[in-house]
């Protein structure tokens, strides 16, 4: 039923929908205030008639005329013209005097006057001294008339003044009533119409210029649009309540703080707006990209103001958890190093390849043939001694990359005997470690690859009772200012030019976000650095309390 009104009424264009609905109340509450009217017209009306006839017949029977007239009992000219006259100036229908006997002394019909009244026992109730209204039907028709005594000196009664209005002249006076009412209601009407039409300008104007079909699909797209966004958002007015809130911003949210009421209408609370809104609030500028830090989760967020006609009328945010970019960031990096350390077996392979063919071409064969036993030699040294002591294959395929990669640099970087990493189920944990790995011995043969002493020892090793991967990393570099020793992990900082600086960054943010520890240090022959790494692969989202830099 409602879906079918719905349907009907999106018929209708948003102008016409207020139109009718304006048009509609007015009428109805004039329809009413119409019906109130006439009953109040009426019963004042006839209150107002009663009114006037007891007091122009209370005066009347007071007058001096009347009296000796009555006294004297006799039908006098002046009374007459007196009754008529007073009718008339009081708009009475009609005054009559009457004697003791009820004979009338004056009427607006002459013929009536030195005759008995119509109806005596009516008029005879006043001769008791009982003034009193009556409804009934006289010469002149069906009216209203009053009864009241006419007393002497010596308050003896000596007459009756009966003073009238007929129900005709009664109900032409409340037809030019009810007429001058219609006029007015039809004025309201008017008015209402006119009401209507500015009103429904004016509501347009503030809904640009939008249809209630268009309102209800932009609400219904704007409700799925939100469940179906993963970023937070998050909009408040500028009393600080929430207007807006999505799902997803929800769950965020609570999945930190179960307590936060996050809901609309609601008001924001106080951290939340002190994150995420403050600094907007203040500078009314557009903030973007940040990295906020909500209890131990950082959020990348962009908060804009909302302005309606150039006033600052609240803001509106959009977050997303940092971690879920940099688990991106992490794969693609990871997938860079992958890429680099094939690239530097192809090459590795190539060179041998044109060898093996060249000596093929001069039909050196047992030249051939020895140098295939002297790859095979050097795989088994170079390799074989990598695979057996790396487990898995990723990650020893990406040291043996790395291990040809530095050589094409006249650098040795070298696998500690000793490390041993088992073929463990961490494919969650695979690309983090790439970027590591990478990282390191990228900074490292960069560091070294200049000096006259150019060696690399890359250490691993796995302990299985704590599930921590142990890296250790030492080099021949030019090893690290103690000035630059507080700025390493910072993001964007490098002592090797502008656009670097995010690899120890990364590093430290992966360590950290697993509770693990970080420690560089100059060795002791001030020849190089060394990088000891303790990763967790086990637990994510404690706070690193134990870097040492």
């Amino acid at each position: 039923m409602q879906q079918k009104f719905s349907q009907l009424m999106s018929r209708f264009s948003l102008k016409s929908i207020i139109i009718f609905i304006v048009l509609l109340t007015t009428l109805i509450s004039l329809i009413l205030s119409s019906i109130y009217l006439e009953r109040y017209v009426v019963q004042n009306e006839y209150r107002y008639a009663k009114d006037k006839m007891s007091t122009i017949a209370k005066v009347f029977a007071t007058d001096e005329q009347v009296k000796n007239a009555l006294i004297n009992d006799e039908t006098s000219k002046n009374i007459q013209e007196l009754s008529l006259e007073i009718a008339k100036l009081s708009n009475m229908d009609f005054i009559v005097v009457l004697d003791k006997e009820l004979i009338r002394l004056s009427h607006p019909d002459p013929n009536a006057i030195g005759q008995h009244f119509s109806d005596l026992d009516d008029a005879r109730r006043a001769l008791n001294g009982d003034a009193h209204f009556s409804q009934k039907k006289g010469i002149l028709g069906d009216g209203i008339r009053f009864f009241v005594p006419v007393k002497d000196e010596n308050h003896r009664i000596i007459g009756v003044i009966c003073a009238g209005i007929t129900l005709d002249t009664l109900q032409s006076d409340i037809s030019n009533i009810q007429i001058k009412v219609a006029l007015i209601l039809l004025i309201g009407l008017v008015i209402g119409i006119i009401g209507a039409l500015i009103s429904s300008k004016a509501i347009k104007h503030i809904l640009l210029g939008l249809e209630p079909g268009d309102i209800s699909r932009l609400v219904q797209e704007k409700q799925l649009i939100n469940d179906e966004i993963n970023e937070g958002i998050i909009a408040i007015n500028k009393d600080k309540d929430i207007t807006l809130i999505n799902q997803a911003a929800v769950n965020l949210l609570t999945s930190l703080d179960s307590s936060f009421q996050l809901a609309e209408n609601n008001k924001i609370d106080t951290q939340l707006y002190t994150v995420f809104f403050k600094k907007c609030f203040t500078s009314k500028q557009k903030q973007t990209d940040q990295e906020l830090l909500l209890n131990t989760t950082t959020f990348i967020a962009t908060t804009s103001p909302v302005m309606i006609r150039n006033v600052f009328n609240g803001a509106v945010v959009t977050f997303r958890d940092q971690s879920e970019m940099s688990q991106l960031i992490h794969t693609l990096s990871g997938t860079q190093q992958y890429i680099d350390a094939l690239r530097a077996q192809t090459h590795e392979f190539m060179n041998k390849t044109h060898v093996i063919m060249g000596l093929i071409e001069q039909e050196k064969y047992d030249l051939v043939q020895e140098y295939i036993q002297q790859i095979s030699h050097d795989y088994k040294q170079e390799v074989g001694y990598v695979t057996d002591i790396i487990k898995s294959p990723a990650i020893a395929g990406f040291i043996l990359g790395k291990i040809n990669e530095a050589k094409e640099q006249t650098v040795s970087l070298t696998l500690n005997p000793t490390s041993f990493l088992p073929d463990l189920e961490m494919d969650n944990y695979v690309h983090k470690i790439i970027q590591i790995l990478g990282n390191l011995l990228d900074n490292a043969i960069d560091a070294t690859k200049n000096q006259h002493t150019k060696q690399i020892t890359l250490s691993l090793s796995y302990e299985v009772e704590g599930h921590i991967l142990i890296i250790e990393v030492i080099d021949s570099g030019y090893g690290i200012q103690s000035s630059d020793i507080d700025k390493l992990f910072q993001k964007g900082f490098s002592t090797k030019g502008a656009g670097r600086g995010y690899g120890l960054h990364a590093i430290y943010r992966i360590v950290n976000e697993h509770g693990g520890l970080i420690d560089i240090t100059n060795n002791n022959d001030n020849t190089g650095a060394t990088v000891y790494i303790e990763l967790p692969l086990s637990r994510k989202g404690e706070k690193n309390e134990r870097s040492n830099y």
